[in-house]
């Protein structure tokens, strides 16, 4: 740190102070924790309050954090059908993800930003999106595409999609070594440090890396098949079992295509792997794929994390997940009267996404927070003896209001999605669901030769459902 910002701290403090009391923060997560704000939001989706959910949402598009209210809100217009709403809300954050990828090309950090976060917290510094909330930007973004009956632009998200993951997994290379490298110093003197999130690192075990998606590789698969493409859905198939192996209509779709496509290693492999392959549908048949999101995102909350510093033993704010791992609840399908068609299989868990994304950004958020002590100590002691008792005061309770742990994240995200593959004849039916103790309806049309894409989410008890024949 410069002598020149040590000299100006106090000052710059005591401006903050002003600007926080008088005239508020570049992001409302400073004051008001992020979930505290969206939880009036969810409980307005579990009753269908679509309006109220998006109107409290307006007016944020120009804030620091807009990335986040933007996809929210893309969200909800989502789920309340206003798919023209969605995309447009969707694009705006696909642009601003573009416009910081530009910057991030040019310098590794917004130094304003960065700035302010030494002086209040990291809610101070813009919110841009984690890498698995990136590629579900563009996953929805093609499902809302697909509402629509635009194929063609549902195809390029869904390709955008996965090509994010690749370039998340040459980002995170790179910027976790960086953190680890920065970090080591303050590992070394807390070696203990990672004990303090026992439950994070219990949740962030069940997969390999953050942003990896197999519900995203599946869903790419479906359009490939649906547009004649049976080579590239095979690939991508393969994909989602590389990811999500256990998922038993993954096994059954790379093993029916290994064996369509005249892969003879591969079939054999697989069939001695997951047992015989089902079927294919018959003449008058169509097929159903149903998509089911279960849940909300889970929520970050503070722990206390005591530290040793150059400036002695401190208690820090960090942010973290508590919630217990949650097996998947499926979701049993049947048709009026009663005919169970199946239950739906897990392809993703954005609880362990979610948890293995804060997992891999501790170790800079640690530097951070010690880079942060130090310069609100030096501050503090610094204003004593050049602003008297009152600025001191004024310096301490500024440290005080501001560290907060950042603990935002995207939250209308589900907490899980699962699958569900199977045939029925030609006609139209009456679907009805069952999750736990919740129950719905839909009605759909079944094409022969065709697909059926179904999609189900759940919050709280509610469903919100819309299909489309591809």
């Amino acid at each position: 740190m410069s002598h020149l910002l040590i000299r100006k701290l106090p000052r710059l403090m005591l401006l903050g102070v002003m600007v926080l009391f008088l005239g508020g923060c570049a992001t409302g997560s400073i004051f008001t924790s992020y979930p505290k704000q969206i939880q009036p939001i969810k409980l307005q989706l579990e009753s269908k309050q679509y309006t109220k959910a998006r109107t409290a949402l307006d007016g944020r598009e120009d804030d620091a954090d807009k990335i986040l209210y933007l996809m929210e809100r893309g969200r909800i217009e989502q789920l309340a059908g206003d798919t023209e709403a969605s995309i447009e809300d969707f694009k705006r954050v696909i642009e601003a993800f573009e416009e910081n990828d530009e910057k991030a090309k040019i310098s590794m950090s917004d130094t304003a930003a960065q700035g302010a976060s030494l002086l209040t917290s990291d809610n101070a510094i813009p919110y841009t999106g984690e890498g698995y909330e990136r590629v579900f930007v563009h996953q929805f973004q093609a499902m809302n595409y697909l509402m629509s009956h635009n194929l063609e632009a549902a195809m390029v998200e869904v390709r955008r999609a996965n090509q994010e993951q690749q370039y998340e997994l040459e980002r995170f290379e790179d910027e976790v070594a960086d953190a680890e490298e920065d970090a080591r110093e303050q590992m070394e003197k807390n070696e203990g440090f990672m004990d303090s999130f026992a439950s994070l690192q219990a949740a962030a075990g069940q997969v390999k890396n953050s942003f990896q998606n197999a519900y995203t590789f599946y869903m790419s698969g479906i359009l490939f098949e649906a547009t004649g493409k049976p080579n590239d859905a095979y690939i991508d198939y393969k994909k989602a079992l590389e990811i999500f192996p256990d998922n038993v209509y993954v096994q059954r779709d790379v093993l029916r295509l290994a064996q369509s496509l005249g892969m003879r290693e591969d079939y054999e492999r697989f069939k001695k792997e997951f047992g015989n392959d089902i079927p294919p549908p018959k003449a008058d048949e169509g097929e159903i794929v149903l998509l089911f999101e279960h849940g909300f995102a889970p929520v970050k909350t503070n722990v206390d994390v005591t530290l040793i510093t150059d400036n002695g033993v401190r208690s820090i704010a960090f942010p973290t997940y508590v919630e217990q791992w949650q097996a998947p609840s499926p979701l049993s399908v049947s048709v009026s009267g009663g005919t169970l068609i199946g239950e739906t299989s897990p392809i993703v868990n954005v609880q362990a996404l979610a948890a293995k994304a804060l997992v891999e950004r501790l170790p800079g958020m640690m530097v951070r927070q010690v880079l942060r002590l130090v310069a609100k100590s030096q501050a503090s002691e610094q204003s004593g003896k050049l602003l008297g008792g009152f600025g001191k005061l004024a310096v301490d309770v500024f440290n005080v209001v501001t560290e907060q742990a950042d603990r935002r994240s995207w939250l209308t995200l589900p907490q899980d999605a699962q699958i569900l593959r199977s045939s029925l004849p030609e006609g139209q039916y009456q679907l009805q669901f069952q999750n736990g103790t919740a129950t719905g309806t839909m009605d759909i049309k079944v094409v022969p030769g065709k697909k059926t894409l179904i999609r189900v989410v759940a919050t709280g008890n509610t469903f919100h459902t819309a299909s489309v024949v591809l």
